[in-house]
């Protein structure tokens, strides 16, 4: 009976184990009154088209899609911090384009989804799991579940999917930390979050008061980049091109690693995000101008964990490798883990006693890969806004200047940091998608059951 959180990765888990072995009963617990997520616009890449079509759910995402994932290129990013007027710097030819959606009109696709066998259970936020005493690794007792209003549970098999601040990684190290002796005393660091030094202000606006606005934006045309020395604008269309998802990155590298004061998530007002704007060209002012009630989030991540299983408990999504956005990849790497995992749990071959051994398949096909994009993220972020040590800084001076006033420095620096982020999404495209992943994740388990 496996239990996990009902966020996105918790909700593909459920179906995919539904899909496979409809006789398993699963519980999902939702710390709020209903299944929520935050945040408003998401994506997904095109390869997890396949994981959406083997779950049967591909037809049903395809109605809520902006933009054509067969048409679909990256984002167009411009130098941007020039008043004036900025200029093209890249965009991609994005083999695996992007597919932009709304968040909740995803979590209901999933929650209409979910299978008869699953169980969610509303206002249950789990505090701390107990595993029971045991000399074989292989036990198959039972592991206890603690919830805030002090109910209980046990379950055979816990997925923690329940986000950045997650119980079940907190419990899973300090039992680790505990239990491994003094040498293993350090494993403690991997429990809280830490602070990357970004602040992203996210706002939701009507298209159509855009181009009543600003008929030309270029914006209204295509995801959109506007970069300059610790900022970065991005803009995309959602809701069947209705309304346009704004998100404005303030970063700070000297803030990295530091403890963030406040509320993660709090309200800003458009003062403040004009001025952080206020030297971009005009289509970025513009955009900036009409986000009348932003939010501001302070982005966190997760040190690179050392492993992601113990026993049988497992962590999926942003309880294991929470990353920042700026691969788009945040939930498509929680699908990834969820469609594996079911897989492996919901295998004819996996009984209670094998169970430790499929999730251990599962952390060594996924991990590694989700913890080499995170990384990936976090350092795209910085060079992107100029802040990467080691790269161009930004500054927009020098010799032998082009008619755009773009000098040989700007050009050369540009042009490396350009190379360097098209290499990291060469990375991303040539990834295997994970229906292909599983053929090896089968063949492992296996060749242990044999």
């Amino acid at each position: 009976m496996p239990r996990s959180g009902a966020g996105i990765g918790g909700l593909v888990l459920a179906i995919t184990i539904g899909k496979y072995d409809p006789s398993i009963p699963i519980d999902l617990y939702e710390a709020h009154d209903s299944i929520d997520t935050a945040g408003v616009g998401i994506s997904v890449w095109k390869k997890t088209h396949e994981v959406l079509t083997d779950l049967a759910l591909f037809d049903e995402f395809k109605q809520i899609f902006t933009y054509d994932p067969e048409r679909s290129r990256g984002a167009k990013v411009r130098r941007s911090d020039i008043r004036g007027g900025g200029y093209p710097w890249y965009q991609r030819a994005d083999r695996h384009g992007l597919s932009s959606m709304h968040r909740q009109h995803m979590v209901a696709i999933l929650e209409r989804n979910l299978p008869a066998s699953c169980t969610v259970h509303s206002k249950m936020r789990l505090v701390n799991y107990m595993e029971p005493e045991q000399d074989d690794s292989h036990s198959t007792s039972s592991i206890r579940l603690e919830f805030a209003d002090g109910t209980t549970a046990t379950t055979d098999v816990l997925i923690g999917a329940d986000g950045i601040r997650s119980a079940v990684r907190k419990t899973m190290f300090e039992a680790a930390s505990k239990d491994d002796g003094d040498d293993k005393a350090d494993l403690k660091q991997y429990i809280d979050p830490s602070f990357t030094g970004m602040s992203i202000y996210r706002a939701l606006i009507s298209a159509e008061t855009l181009r009543m606005e600003d008929p030309e934006n270029i914006t209204l045309k295509e995801i959109t980049g506007f970069t300059g020395k610790g900022r970065f604008l991005v803009t995309y269309l959602i809701a069947n091109g209705s309304s346009m998802n704004v998100l404005g990155f303030v970063c700070d590298p000297s803030l990295a690693g530091t403890h963030y004061e406040g509320r993660w998530v709090s309200d800003a007002t458009r003062d403040e995000l004009v001025e952080y704007f206020d030297d971009f060209e005009p289509d970025a002012r513009t955009v900036v101008k009409l986000c009348e009630k932003p939010s501001k989030w302070a982005v966190h991540v997760l040190k690179p964990l050392p492993f992601c299983v113990r026993n049988r408990v497992a962590l999926i999504g942003d309880a294991c490798h929470a990353m920042t956005p700026h691969f788009a990849a945040g939930a498509v790497q929680a699908i990834d883990d969820a469609f594996i995992l079911g897989r492996l749990i919901a295998h004819p071959l996996t009984s209670i006693s094998l169970v430790q051994d499929a999730l251990r398949i599962y952390e060594e096909i996924r991990f590694p890969v989700a913890r080499s994009i995170a990384s990936h993220s976090l350092s795209m972020g910085w060079m992107q806004t100029f802040m990467e040590p080691g790269y161009y800084d930004g500054t927009r001076d020098g010799d032998d200047l082009d008619e755009h006033g773009i000098g040989s420095y700007e050009r050369e620096g540009m042009e490396t940091i350009k190379q360097d982020i098209l290499g990291r999404w060469d990375f991303v495209d040539n990834l295997r998608s994970a229906p292909q992943a599983w053929e090896e994740a089968e063949s492992k388990l296996q060749a242990l059951a044999s």
